[in-house]
């Protein structure tokens, strides 16, 4: 019974190292594969083939808005402001009195023009007068030399100094055109110190008050048009293609979140920024209600066109590795392979692929975060 309690426990570990033996040894004959497939069960996944799909060009960029129209209303004359109709904040419209600028002086200035040109008239009518007596004595003449009363040189002298009256007449006649011209000036400058809006919309500012000096390069109010509000935002050369004026935008606001307002591209810019590589479009945004305001930032959707199919994979096939993305393609064995693949844009459930894969290359899509090079899968 001794020995028997002594042999057992011999066998069993006679048996242990024997079945470790073995192990390494047919470890040591197996395939790198092999061993693999010894170590894993097969994996159940799912697949799908890389497919054209279309995917949205909407555009989101974030912009600031601005009036329709900007004017800083200035006085065209020099002088000190008599009176300010208008306060920021006060709705206009076009032709509407702003401002008036003193006009004493130049209503002195009137007066004399008014009186230079009597003057002037009254010179006409004696210069005029003077002219008639001479053409009364050349004629006179005339007839006396005709019967040889007189000289030709008497009579030549006379046609000499008919001919001064005729031209003093006519100098008379241009200054006085020249006193109304004056005058004239005079009354348009006088209608200049009324300064008039010259378009419908809002005080934005009023930067002087009633005893200010105005000169015409120091405005005296700003006006804007809010009735449309615009924005100008930068736009990628990649999706200019698909941009073009007329297309329609949507735009919110922080100020009124629950909202939406339509908007258009009027314009694009003709050339790109070298630095950004972007080209500026201006939206206009329909502001009936006069909601939107001047500063305020504003997240513009722009609905481009519809563009070409794209190549496509499932969100879920896409596997990320350091800086690189990729796939897990099968082979025949079923045994996954990883293909390094560009992407684009991620849109919903799909992902747009730019470069390394081909329509119709079936893919891996469901548990690739836990496959590695050379597993051997099921297809489920």
């Amino acid at each position: 019974m001794k020995k028997l309690l002594v042999i057992i426990p011999i066998l069993a570990i006679a048996g242990l190292v024997g079945f470790r033996l073995y192990g390494e040894l047919t470890s040591s004959e197996a395939s790198p594969g092999d061993r693999q497939f010894m170590q894993r069960p097969a994996m159940l996944v799912g697949t799908a083939e890389a497919q054209l799909q279309y995917f949205q060009s909407n555009l989101e960029i974030l912009g600031e808005l601005a009036p329709l129209a900007s004017v800083d209303v200035m006085s065209r004359v020099s002088g000190r402001l008599k009176e300010s109709l208008v306060e920021r904040g006060d709705t206009v419209r076009k032709g509407q009195l702003l401002a008036v600028v003193d006009d004493e002086d130049l209503l002195q200035q009137i007066r004399r023009a008014e009186a230079s040109i009597e003057v002037a008239r009254a010179a006409v009518n004696r210069e005029q007068a003077s002219l008639d007596n001479l053409e009364i004595q050349v004629r006179r003449l005339q007839e006396l030399h005709t019967d040889a009363l007189i000289s030709t040189q008497d009579l030549e002298d006379a046609e000499s100094r008919l001919r001064v009256a005729a031209a003093q007449l006519e100098l008379a006649k241009a200054q006085v055109s020249q006193a109304e011209a004056a005058l004239k000036e005079l009354k348009i400058q006088r209608e200049y110190t009324l300064v008039y809006s010259p378009l419908d919309g809002f005080v934005g500012s009023r930067n002087l008050d009633p005893g200010a000096l105005v000169n015409p390069n120091l405005p005296i109010t700003r006006v804007i048009d809010v009735s449309r509000v615009k924005t100008v935002v930068p736009v990628s050369e990649v999706v200019l293609s698909q941009i073009k004026p007329g297309l329609s935008a949507q735009v919110r606001v922080d100020a009124y979140p629950s909202r939406l307002y339509s908007g258009r591209i009027v314009r694009i810019s003709p050339f790109l920024n070298p630095e950004t590589r972007t080209a500026d479009i201006e939206i206009e945004i329909a502001n009936e209600a006069g909601e939107l305001k001047p500063g305020m930032f504003a997240r513009v959707t722009i609905e481009a066109q519809r563009p070409q199919p794209r190549l496509a994979i499932p969100r879920s096939a896409l596997l990320t590795r350091g800086d690189s993305k990729g796939v897990f393609l099968l082979d025949d064995e079923l045994v996954t392979h990883f293909l390094e693949i560009r992407i684009g844009r991620i849109q919903g459930d799909y992902v747009e692929v730019l470069e390394g894969l081909d329509e119709g290359v079936t893919v891996v899509t469901n548990g690739v975060q836990k496959l590695n090079e050379g597993d051997k899968v099921k297809i489920g």
